[in-house]
């Protein structure tokens, strides 16, 4: 990869978990958070976690063998765990329990959080989990090429997640939320630029590479977190998110605008009319106020405790 293109060394040395230092926390029961916004950053909360199952089918391919990759994949799971676990703590804070059951988690809970919503999410998967992780192992061992695929498909998941946040910092009226998503986003501007950078090297110099790819991001392309949580919360957080609005290419310290090649006749603009044809919009779906509660361990705040992500 070209020095001009993303800088690797300088990304190991600065790698950290989120900074969350200064966080006003004891402000977020000041500002009432709505329910399509919680609904939304619980669904980002449980991707961001389950970013390792990602990693386990990605070491399934060749991408195992390149060191380079492998160390930035092993920084960049460790940030999105605590993208999770700073998504968890501000749901607790702002007055909401999470599902299946009840766990509020505060500010100062200890790490790590959710045991049981994680146990839960990734038994739901069951087979298909596997038939994921099979269907990997298979692809990489068809297609010489397959880590160019496997790269590109993380760079459209990563710019999608990057510019979601961005429009809720722009939509939010939550001032710690907004403040909460900016400091997340520099790691996740840092993610895609790493991701885009090794696409663009792999489909240029690859003919193949390029028509595999193509064809995937037609036909296959999914968004981020699709299977991972029901059909309907996904379609509710893009709707949520993105309503009539594509995400684009981000400005500022992301390296310069992608080729003709990346993503293979994609377009931000096409990426998003995607994403809002997989995702129909719903009914919303009020989430069950019965079932396990644990006793908060302060009195009862202006924001009652509300459940999300009760399975159903």
């Amino acid at each position: 990869m070209r020095d001009d293109e993303f800088d690797l060394d300088r990304y190991l040395r600065a790698s950290k978990k989120v900074d969350l230092s200064g966080l006003p926390w004891d402000r977020i029961k000041d500002h009432p958070l709505p329910e399509g916004e919680a609904r939304v950053l619980a669904y980002m909360m449980d991707i961001e976690t389950h970013t390792v199952i990602y990693l386990r089918d990605l070491l399934a391919t060749r991408a195992a063998f390149e060191p380079d990759v492998t160390a930035f994949l092993s920084c960049w799971v460790y940030e999105e765990l605590w993208h999770g676990e700073a998504f968890s703590r501000f749901l607790g804070e702002a007055g909401y329990q999470l599902g299946p059951d009840g766990e509020r988690v505060w500010s100062d809970s200890p790490y790590p959080s959710r045991l049981a919503r994680n146990t839960w999410i990734r038994r739901k998967l069951g087979s298909k989990g596997y038939a994921s992780h099979v269907a990997t192992m298979l692809g990489a061992a068809a297609f010489r090429d397959f880590v160019a695929l496997h790269m590109t498909w993380g760079a459209v998941n990563e710019l999608g997640t990057l510019t979601g946040y961005r429009l809720i910092i722009e939509k939010t009226k939550h001032p710690v939320l907004a403040e909460l998503l900016q400091r997340i986003t520099k790691d996740e501007r840092r993610h895609f630029a790493f991701y885009r950078a090794q696409a663009r090297m792999r489909l240029a110099r690859s003919q193949s590479a390029r028509r595999m790819t193509r064809w995937a991001m037609e036909h296959v392309w999914a968004p981020v977190g699709t299977g991972v949580r029901p059909q309907h919360e996904t379609d509710f957080a893009i709707v949520q998110v993105f309503g009539d609005r594509t995400w684009t290419e981000p400005s500022g310290s992301c390296p310069a605008s992608p080729g003709p090649g990346w993503p293979p006749g994609r377009s931000g603009r096409q990426n998003g009319a995607l994403a809002r044809r997989h995702a129909q919009p719903a009914p919303p779906r009020r989430w069950p106020r019965s079932g396990p509660r644990r006793r908060p361990k302060d009195p009862p705040r202006p924001l009652q405790a509300r459940m999300v992500g009760w399975p159903r």
